[in-house]
């Protein structure tokens, strides 16, 4: 019942922006400039921690390191207007918390005290964990604050064959969450690859598909420096390394250099193998700090130590630090500023969610902070802002530099060649680096395949039997005048008609399209390329079944080849601009493709296929190459087992 009531709200959060878009069509006769992306600063982070607690942690993690790494990112986190849940999995849901504010010291230390109490025992069903992290987010947002997934596993998902669910269920829920949470949710995966056993694919890909990292270790004990980058990375700032140095049981002083009046909080981090024995701070007057929970917080545990300044003042800060001898320690700092960026994405006479790739965008941004606007319009005056472009995967494509109108930096840009971009916008200032979160911009780059347009059925007659009613002029001269009221009212009844048929109309497109973004792959694709030296590469066979929803054969070939992917990618025949999705013909699973045109298709009989959309049926080889080229990869669509 909660699903269908969570597609329930969004179908009518589709259908209300329909109505709207309607109404603007009836009532305004001139399209304006429409700003359909707008990126604002989150006043705090809403984090979800899904933590696998499956047997198999008992011996990939014997210390209890995970637990421990995974409080540390709560420490590091902004307290007084995050919050913080944590959803425990294995082969089933336990000890689930909601969503949590931190602003209570308290609360942070029975967090602490309960992470610190899972059992690790259970199967693995990571789908479970992520759909449970996803619907959170979507029951009980906040508008302000940015939302994140951790998801930490060491292995792949596996179930017990007495289990209710399959892993395919476990899958399906899995690309739910990614589908309905993954366009304004990074979800970050930490793999513990204990005993080789983990899906790294897997992992890269639900990463790669939210424009997230993911990362992989072997050894637990670095998992609180993962836990520090995906923090660091999430509030889009750098680690600086400020010592690392050898204990000898003796205080060692470490200075701290906090050299800008705008930030907000100051994370130093201490990470070493043991409990440290004991911290000191000292303000730049010489002051010692008092740890009261509230502008200094110092926060202890096995494997590290931190310690949070709210608004620290600029200057030069004594760290003391004593550690257990022959330890190693390092001493990290992270801090955020109390300047931020709002940027917007526009387009003259947009009328529609996507982008005309044959007219420029606008991009627009501004500094926000709490200070009066005179200063912060000094501020932008003394700064540069640079817009970056990345495509879908990830690969840099342009970094531009905006002008400043007034307040507002401001830029025309079109991605060369037409096709999905990423942007973000980096702002450099002498006292302050930001960088805002991404922003995807889809452009309308699809184009119609004719050969799928229904023809009109000419063989019925297209006029229906005619019988003209010859009037007679004196009733003309008699009859009462109609009632305009009436005419209106017919008019309205057949307007709202009109517009209910198009809502349904509406509602089943989105039922069905829903519906398809949750189909996982089918089968698996046999591949090889023909190199420029007359050479084939290895066949070979990456499954599809771990992944779902549209995803480009580049993309699928270097998430599920890994390294491999290099050999098959030296043929440069551009793949990013070929899309898979998996559809069904009769039933039956098949491929619906779609192309941008930008590389050459052929049958395995050398019959060029011109279509921009086409069924890719089993067992059918597609030939990818360059007009007049030497290289190509062919690619056969695949049901049977392996």
């Amino acid at each position: 019942m909660q699903q269908y009531c969570v597609r329930h709200n969004r179908l009518l959060c589709y259908l209300s922006v329909v109505v709207f878009i309607l109404v603007l069509l009836i009532i305004s006769p001139t399209q304006t400039n429409a700003s359909a992306i707008s990126v604002n600063p989150g006043s705090g982070i809403d984090a979800v921690l899904v933590i696998d607690t499956s047997g198999s942690m008992r011996f990939a993690d014997p210390e209890r390191i995970a637990l421990e790494a995974a409080t540390l990112f709560m420490g590091m986190m902004e307290t007084r207007n995050s919050r913080i849940a944590i959803v425990p999995f294995s082969g089933s849901l336990h000890s689930v918390m909601p969503l949590t504010p931190i602003d209570d010291p308290n609360v942070r230390d029975d967090i602490r005290r309960s992470v610190s109490r899972f059992q690790y025992h259970g199967f693995t069903d990571i789908g479970l964990g992520l759909r449970a992290a996803a619907e959170m987010l979507l029951e009980d947002p906040i508008e302000t604050n940015t939302p994140v997934i951790l998801l930490f596993t060491d292995g792949q998902i596996e179930l017990s064959p007495q289990a209710e669910r399959s892993e395919e269920e476990s899958f399906v829920d899995t690309w739910w969450a990614v589908d309905n949470v993954g366009s304004f949710t990074p979800i970050y995966t930490i793999g513990l690859n204990f005993d080789g056993s983990i899906n790294t694919e897997f992992l890269e890909y639900i990463a790669h598909r939210t424009s997230a990292t993911s990362h992989v270790i072997e050894d637990p004990s670095l998992l609180p420096l993962v836990f520090n980058e995906i923090f660091a990375s999430h509030m889009r700032t750098s680690i600086d390394v400020v010592q690392e140095f050898i204990a000898d049981g003796q205080y060692t002083n470490v200075p701290i250099n906090i050299d800008s009046h705008f930030v907000a909080e100051a994370n130093i981090i201490m990470l070493s193998s043991q409990p440290l024995e004991n911290v000191q701070l000292f303000t730049p007057l010489g002051e010692e700090v008092v740890f009261d929970g509230d502008l200094y917080t110092l926060t202890s545990a096995n494997r590290y130590s931190i310690v949070k300044i709210i608004n620290p003042m600029a200057g030069e800060w004594l760290l003391r630090v004593r550690g257990v001898p022959e330890d190693n320690i390092t001493i990290n700092l992270i801090y955020n500023y109390t300047i931020d960026i709002a940027f917007s994405v526009s387009q003259p006479a947009m009328t529609g969610m996507l982008f005309d790739p044959d007219t420029p965008l606008t991009v627009n941004a501004i500094l926000v902070s709490q200070m009066p606007q005179s200063q912060t319009q000094l501020l932008a005056e003394e700064a540069t802002a640079y817009l970056h472009a990345y495509d879908m995967d990830g690969n840099h494509l342009s970094v531009i530099e905006m002008d400043l109108d007034g307040s507002i930096f401001t830029v025309n840009f079109s991605p060369q060649p037409p096709q999905d971009v990423r942007i973000q916008i980096h702002v450099s200032h002498p006292s302050f680096e930001v960088t805002t979160s991404t922003a995807t911009v889809p452009f309308d780059i699809q184009e119609v395949d004719p050969n799928l347009v229904e023809e009109p059925d000419y063989d019925e007659d297209p006029q229906p039997p005619y019988d003209p009613v010859v009037e007679d002029p004196l009733e003309d001269e008699t009859e009462e005048p109609e009632d305009d009221s009436d005419n209106r009212s017919i008019v309205l009844i057949i307007i709202l008609v009109i517009v209910a048929i198009l809502l349904i109309m509406v509602a089943i497109v989105l039922l069905r399209s829903m519906k398809d973004r949750r189909m996982i792959f089918t089968g698996y694709l046999e591949l090889r390329a023909l190199l420029s030296n007359g050479k084939y590469t290895s066949l070979e066979a990456p499954d599809l079944h771990t992944f779902a929803g549209r995803i480009s054969l580049a993309e699928f070939i270097k998430v599920s080849l890994g390294a491999r992917a290099e050999r098959i990618l030296e043929a440069q025949i551009p793949l990013s601009g070929v899309y898979i999705q998996p559809t069904k013909v009769n039933n039956r699973p098949r491929l619906l493709l779609t192309t941008n045109g930008n590389c050459h298709i052929s049958d395995s009989d050398g019959f060029a296929i011109t279509q921009h959309k086409f069924v890719w049926n089993r067992d059918e080889q597609l030939v990818f190459s360059l007009v007049d080229g030497e290289t190509q990869i062919e690619i056969t669509y695949r049901i049977d087992e392996k």
